[in-house]
């Protein structure tokens, strides 16, 4: 019961895709027209604009060298391996786990696990609340192009009318909704703070509803359920690649003659991916594709818990012994 109670919301995404899968009939019912999710992702995206850090942006500026390997190891290198790395298994994974790799492969950051680990670990934790915050907003537009990008080498590929419609409908149901909770932040920013762990379990709440949601959207479909038998071999890739990308983004740090400090920040930010975003800009971005949506957030599924799990254990060790000790 004590490790359940601390880890409630890992063993909740299992349960959900559990409920999913065995009572969809409710779920579909309750999101008939897709009107529930649309408001759980709205009031999801109102809560992070009261929690989010935007004045890290200004306090955080100076650090420019970290913030640009920061962002591009997000956006540009850890697509790039995903692409590169996951064409050597394509005929092993199917064109649909390989469109969900992409996807995981193009999310920002999280937010609020990347600024505890890089805290608890001695990090720069104003470096990193500026690049996990600005990460996050510029997300809502760059992820879904950079997916789209990649799934050109597919059969996978949207058209461009349909991604300027997921476009506009991201941006009235996240980025419109972020902008609105940074407006009430200006009245309610200490009540904010002062909530700020009761207003987490209220997120992750809406996360959870909106993943069964999505999966009972996906379990009709006769080939979801096949897939998810065939998540072995995709989750160990992805269990190794985390591994790789930590081992990556620390190297590059050092190389680049970055602070102990800023080099944590770099290990607790640069190849962690959100959950709190993915799943709604995920769930919008294939909502005209429901067997797809369900294969889509698998590995997003599995890296999360993944990523904890490696980072818990790597703050312990970091508070322990110097990088350079590792």
């Amino acid at each position: 019961m004590r490790f359940l109670k601390r880890n409630w919301f890992i063993a909740g995404i299992f349960t959900a895709l559990i409920l999913g899968i065995l009572f969809s009939d409710i779920g579909m019912m309750l999101n008939t027209g897709s009107y529930f999710s649309t408001v759980l992702v709205v009031l999801l995206f109102i809560i992070t604009g009261v929690n989010l850090p935007v004045g890290a942006i200004k306090n955080g500026l100076s650090d420019v060298r970290v913030h640009v390997y920061i962002q591009s190891f997000i956006y540009i290198f850890v697509p790039l391996y995903f692409f590169l790395t996951s064409m050597l298994f394509r005929d092993k994974f199917g064109p649909q786990i390989i469109t969900g790799i992409y996807a995981l492969a193009v999310l920002p950051c999280t937010i609020s696990s990347c600024i505890v680990f890089t805290q608890s670990a001695g990090g720069n934790v104003v470096a990193t609340m500026f690049n996990t915050a600005f990460a996050n907003i510029i997300g809502v537009l760059v992820s879904p192009l950079l997916l789209s990008l990649m799934m050109r080498s597919s059969a996978g590929q949207v058209p461009a009318s349909e991604l300027l419609g997921i476009l506009q409908k991201l941006g009235m149901m996240m980025l419109l909704p972020i902008l609105f909770g940074q407006f009430l932040r200006r009245w309610f920013a200490a009540a904010a703070e002062t909530n700020r762990k009761q207003l987490g379990v209220v997120s992750n709440i809406f996360i959870l509803l909106i993943l069964y949601l999505s999966f009972s959207k996906s379990a009709g479909e006769p080939s979801f359920v096949e897939n998810l038998r065939s998540m072995v071999f995709p989750y160990l890739y992805l269990a190794g690649s985390f591994l790789i990308l930590i081992a990556i983004a620390s190297g590059g740090a050092a190389a680049l003659g970055f602070s102990h400090g800023d080099r944590i920040t770099v290990v607790f930010t640069a190849p962690q991916k959100t959950l709190a975003m993915g799943v709604p800009l995920l769930s919008t971005y294939f909502a005209s594709d429901p067997e797809l949506l369900g294969i889509a957030l698998l590995p997003l599924i599995f890296y999360h818990p993944w990523q904890l799990f490696v980072s818990g254990i790597l703050q312990e060790t970091i508070k322990k012994r110097n990088f350079s000790q590792l």
